[in-house]
């Protein structure tokens, strides 16, 4: 077996530079390794299909070592690779993915050690294909893909962070607390997107927002999907419809702690589906992992056994 270590030096604490490789070069000592570090947005995906086309004569364990968006791109680059198997080091800032696996924010450490990774086991997982508006060629999701209220936050967010505020914002002001006072709660409630499920139609004209979940959780804190199960071949799929600002109050603990599903609600629809399409008469973000796209129309599928995942193991 061939093990290849993929980090990224921007992601979350404790994986830059020198001594990061050094902890690699000792965990890996005697093993058939290589180390890849990432060099910008979406460049790991080309060099993986190249390099397990490469050596397809070989099982090959790709280790991301990062965040989310780390996880997402080099599950990207695994699809269709019948040699390779992912595992996760999760030293990001949300690292929500690996949550579905009982990886918490108090107990994480334990899960940044290779050790376990490098014997644990590979199963099958599905992912999530979006094809649509604004994109070349099919995205693939291993976690989540949201839209509408918190998409717009997203968005918005990585805007005022890249282009700066608005005059007279107060300097230090967070970009993302911005865009949700100041863009979604002023117009991120009535989402002009239609959603579809195996043909079947959830919602009227408008909603507040949607996720079509493998993983469990989004946004670091929310547990949105807690039924959703990435080896079934479907997708969990739950639509907020849109609510008054006391309606949003009233749920947003309850959606937080992923209890939303526990009784039938009339603003929550929730299906499990293989199919999804989003249609809106003007362009939405669409937040894929994390990783912000943009359109008018998108139809999303379940991939089942789409890769091999080495689940996160805890180190005792």
């Amino acid at each position: 077996m061939k093990h290849l270590i993929i980090f990224n030096p921007s992601a979350g604490k404790g994986s830059e530079g020198a001594q990061f490789e050094e902890v690699i070069n000792k965990s890996f000592e005697g093993l058939d390794f290589e180390i890849y570090k990432t060099e910008g947005p979406r460049k790991v995906i080309p060099f993986l299909k190249a390099y397990l086309k490469k050596n397809n004569k070989d099982t090959v364990r790709v280790y991301a070592c990062g965040g989310d968006g780390t996880v997402h791109e080099i599950a990207n680059g695994l699809v269709g690779a019948k040699n390779a198997e992912l595992a996760i080091l999760p030293v990001g800032t949300g690292n929500d993915f690996v949550k579905t696996y009982g990886v918490t924010n108090e107990n994480i450490n334990k899960y940044r050690s290779f050790k376990p990774l490098i014997n644990g086991k590979a199963i099958d997982i599905d992912l999530t294909k979006i094809e649509g508006d604004g994109l070349e060629e099919p995205w693939y999701s291993i976690n989540v893909i949201n839209f509408g209220f918190d998409a717009i936050v997203g968005a918005r967010g990585n805007y005022y962070k890249e282009h700066g505020f608005p005059k007279k914002v107060k300097e230090g002001t967070n970009p993302y607390d911005y865009a949700l006072k100041n863009d979604a709660m002023k117009h991120g409630r009535f989402n002009d997107i239609e959603v579809y499920a195996d043909g079947e139609k959830l919602n009227e004209k408008q909603m507040l927002l949607a996720t079509l979940a493998q993983g469990q959780w989004v946004g670091g804190q929310f547990k949105c999907a807690p039924k959703s199960d990435n080896t079934d071949g479907l997708i969990d799929v739950c639509v907020l419809k849109t609510m008054t600002f006391l309606g949003l109050g009233m749920i947003i603990g309850t959606y937080t702690k992923g209890k939303h599903l526990d009784k039938p609600r009339k603003k929550i629809v929730y299906r499990q589906a293989k199919q999804i399409k989003m249609v809106s008469p003007k362009e939405f973000d669409v937040c894929v992992d994390g990783e912000m796209i943009k359109g008018n129309n998108f139809v999303v599928e379940v991939c089942p056994k789409a890769i091999k995942l080495v689940p996160p193991q805890r180190e005792e």
